[in-house]
């Protein structure tokens, strides 16, 4: 951290009480909504039908964009080429797959306060919380399971803001992204939302190294906020960002080491300059005070650093093995225009190795895999007492400044998989695929403080002693907990004619809440003429969710608490210890229930729908105070629909010269909750029928709006081309977003909680991206990304509780500048 002493923010976000709605109904779609898609589905089918011979001739290896012939209905998967065709900004997992028809984003994401951050936004699959989602590396957990609800960016004792997912991934590092949101299958557990596996290329010895550069500032980014905000985000006050540039630099290297063993090496450095303005004491000032100090406006960075090395061999006689090193750093400097020298850094950073072993048998394949990852989230600040400073003389001004040095939570965690596919084989004129497989977990949880610091009020006097008012100690020390967490699973698929049926059970102990759940996973698969042409699949499934183990922290970090001076007088009080109990509780679950069906319109193009329900059961909500403790219920649950419509390429074909891919997706979503899901386990389990007032107009609170996390319709356009003679890609995702509530919590006035809600109007945005490979200089490519084509800056949110009538507005256009090189 740089030696130049800022100071904290006084910001702080509002605390929002329950904004989701309870047990509450939306609109239908209405078929008109569809003419845009229908549009886009005769004409691709129009231009598929004339030109069939034409797209079969062309070579595989042209293809810029995804392939989804033989995809399953109920994945998704993002292939290295359709990255590369994406436009997609910060180059993060979220941004990848905003699109997914089963996504739905927070809605301040795309907003202008924080565009300069390079933080990973949350998102909640089918309505479920955000925090249940399940990121995986190469099949291995990178998510966090201590305290991803955390997010607040200030300078405050024992909260450090992190992330779920753990690792702050670089798509430009990744071959592959699968998406898993219905009909999951029995080898992925601990979610109730679903599950994104990112897949690291595994190298084949091609003796390639690519370097890339792309880069974007505030000057090439339309934006615009709302008067009351216009301070805070001008100086760059945590969580705001008007003024930055962002370099990224990614490099990859593919090399033959022996005959049977290849290397892959990447790496890169996303890097955000953010322009902040920090209040600083004036050293000439006979003696500092609040009126003798000075605002400086310096850069501060924003850095996301990932390493990936992955070393294949191949041993002959059907072995195998595959060892990863994955690395991710983001380090976030922040500084305060309202606290003097004090300034902060956020940090998340993760480091795994692991190691597979496959092995195939006469009988089938047996893959073994050990994994280790760390994950921390930190905090490190300048100072370790945080002081508001008070004076005798009345004509020196009050100050705040310090900090609360280094606190950091660590989440260690050690993974063993065995797992086994045998070979197909028939019983009578039923053919089966058989796999079955183990995976056990150890997890150790722990907080970090790694000196005793200070929160005080004092008093300089006259002579020049300082006298404390209050002064409070949290001391130096490390709470903890080990968590494990086994799980065993089978799952046959039985194929007889045209259906197929696939029963699975996935059996887990569940050591933290001491629960064992079983987990059966069923689906059926109809193949009406037996060609692949026309499919209809039924699915039922249970997931359970994962535990958020730092609530269990709580109750140690608040017997570091010591009050040593009250009212100017020494006390050494201890702090009462917060009791956080979990007796009796369940392990959270969602039941699911899907029906899907496809249908091939033409060699080139393929129709989809489903219907995905979900409900959730058993979600943990938190009742007590810190004096009588905390107890835990499972009080809250939530169901939701969602159906979508789809259309996509199934091959490429061929129009104005170019290969074309493309997709279309409607989705609709109806949700019902009574509880805050946004809140982790601290929400409350509310009352359905409690009365509640929004915009002066009281209610049930079964009929209140929803807000986060929730649009109820979303349309989603996706399509690229290649001119493969000239070497250009054109890319497109066109988004439409239904009208929507946007809510503020504005208080609770006898006993009747208010809010204030706006209606947010529907709005479309176009992003767009043309790269080129000149054929006279092989292995160059030059890119230009433009995000919100259109400029439409509409409002999308409210900015905050405290500034109800206030909103967040879309981001307007934003344009990044690509180069690569391939050697």
């Amino acid at each position: 951290m740089s030696s130049k002493l800022f100071r904290p923010s006084a910001f702080a976000a509002a605390p929002e009480r329950a904004t989701s709605a309870t047990f509450q109904t939306f609109p239908r779609f209405s078929l008109s909504h569809l003419a845009w898609a229908a549009t886009c589905m005769v004409a691709m089918s129009s231009a598929q039908a004339q030109s069939v011979a034409a797209a079969e001739s062309v070579q595989e290896k042209e293809m810029p964009t995804v392939q989804v012939e033989g995809e399953r209905i109920d994945a998704r998967v993002y292939s290295r080429e359709e990255m590369d065709a994406t436009p997609e900004g910060n180059r993060d997992l979220t941004s990848l797959i905003s699109a997914n028809p089963a996504v739905r984003l927070n809605d301040s994401m795309g907003g202008n306060g924080n565009r300069g951050s390079l933080a990973p936004e949350q998102f909640s699959i089918h309505g479920e919380s955000p925090f249940q989602n399940q990121f995986l590396i190469d099949g291995i957990s990178g998510t966090n399971f201590i305290n991803p609800q955390e997010s607040a960016l200030g300078l405050q004792v024992g909260r450090v803001p992190s992330f779920s997912q753990a690792y702050n991934l670089d798509t430009d590092l990744l071959e592959q992204v699968r998406v898993y949101d219905s009909r999951v299958p029995v080898e992925f557990g601990k979610f109730q939302g679903g599950v994104v596996d990112a897949r690291i290329k595994t190298p084949v010895g091609s003796n390639t190294f690519s370097i890339k550069q792309s880069f974007n500032s505030s000057n090439l980014t339309q934006q615009q906020m709302p008067e009351r905000m216009l301070e805070d985000w001008a100086n760059g006050e945590p969580g705001y960002s008007s003024v930055w540039k962002k370099h990224f630099t990614s490099m990859q290297g593919d090399f033959k080491l022996t005959e049977d063993t290849s290397a892959l090496v990447s790496f890169s450095r996303r890097e955000s300059k953010i322009q902040r303005q920090a209040k600083v004491l004036d050293p000439s000032a006979g003696v500092a005070n609040g009126k003798a100090t000075l605002l400086q406006t310096n850069d501060e960075s924003d850095t996301v650093d990932n390493l990936m090395g992955k070393l294949h061999t191949n041993w002959g006689g059907g072995t195998q093995t595959n060892v990863l090193l994955k690395y991710a750093d983001r380090q976030e400097d922040l500084v305060s225009n309202t606290y003097a020298n004090s300034a902060w850094t956020n940090r998340q950073k993760s480091l795994g190795l692991s190691g597979d072993w496959i092995q195939q048998l006469d009988s089938g394949k047996l893959t073994a895999t050990l994994a280790v990852d760390q994950q921390d989230s930190r905090r490190d600040s300048s100072g370790t007492e945080f002081t508001v400073q008070q004076f005798a003389d009345k004509s020196l001004s009050t100050y705040s400044y310090g900090g609360y040095g280094d606190e950091m939570l660590r989440q260690r965690q050690f993974t063993g998989k065995l797992r086994m596919d045998w070979d197909s084989f028939n019983t009578g004129s039923i053919r089966h695929q058989l796999y079955a497989g183990l995976q056990l977990e150890r997890v150790n949880a722990s907080f970090n403080r790694a000196q005793d610091v200070y929160s005080s009020n004092a008093t300089l006097q006259a002579d020049g002693t300082q006298k404390y008012n209050t002064r409070t100690r949290y001391a130096a020390g490390t709470v903890g907990l080990d968590y494990n967490s086994l799980a065993a699973y089978v799952s046959d698929t039985m194929q007889w004619r045209n259906l197929t049926m696939t029963t699975g059970l996935r059996v887990e102990r569940d050591e933290f809440l001491k629960n064992t759940n079983l987990a059966p996973r069923t689906r059926l698969d109809w193949d009406v003429e037996g060609n692949g042409q026309t499919q209809l699949g039924l699915g039922w499934a249970r997931y359970y969710g994962q535990d958020l183990l730092g609530y269990a922290l709580r109750e140690g970090k608040s017997a570091l608490l010591t009050y040593q001076i009250r009212n100017g007088k020494e006390v050494n009080i201890p702090g009462t210890v917060e009791s956080n109990r979990f007796d009796g509780v369940k392990t959270p679950y969602s039941d699911e229930w899907a029906l899907v069906a496809s249908q091939a319109l033409t060699p080139n193009l393929e129709a989809g729908f489903s219907y995905v329900h979900r409900n959730s059961r058993d979600a943990l909500t938190m009742e007590g105070s810190s004096t009588s403790g905390y107890y835990y219920s499972n009080k809250a649950g939530a169901k939701v629909d969602t159906v979508i419509l789809s259309l996509r390429s199934t091959k490429p074909w061929i129009a104005a010269g170019a290969a074309w891919n493309g997709r279309v997706d409607f989705s609709w979503q109806d949700k019902k909750t009574n509880y805050d899901s946004t809140q982790g386990w601290e929400a409350e389990g509310l009352a359905p029928d409690d009365v509640i007032e929004v915009n002066g107009v009281q209610m049930l609170r079964k009929d209140k709006p929803a807000s986060q996390f929730y649009v109820p319709r979303e349309l989603a356009v996706s399509f690229s081309g290649r001119w493969a003679s000239t070497g250009v890609t054109w890319g497109n995702r066109l988004k439409w977003k239904s009208s929507r509530s946007s809510l503020a919590y504005m208080g609770t006035v006898k006993g009747l909680e208010r809010y204030s809600e706006q209606r947010m109007a529907s709005y479309a945005t176009w992003d767009t991206s043309v790269s080129y490979k000149p054929t006279q200089i092989k292995g160059l490519t030059l890119s230009v990304d433009v995000l919100n084509v259109l400029n439409k800056q509409v409002p999308i949110a409210f900015a905050s509780a405290a500034a109800a009538n206030n909103t967040r507005w879309q981001t307007g256009r934003e344009i990044w500048l690509t180069a690569g090189y391939q050697f």
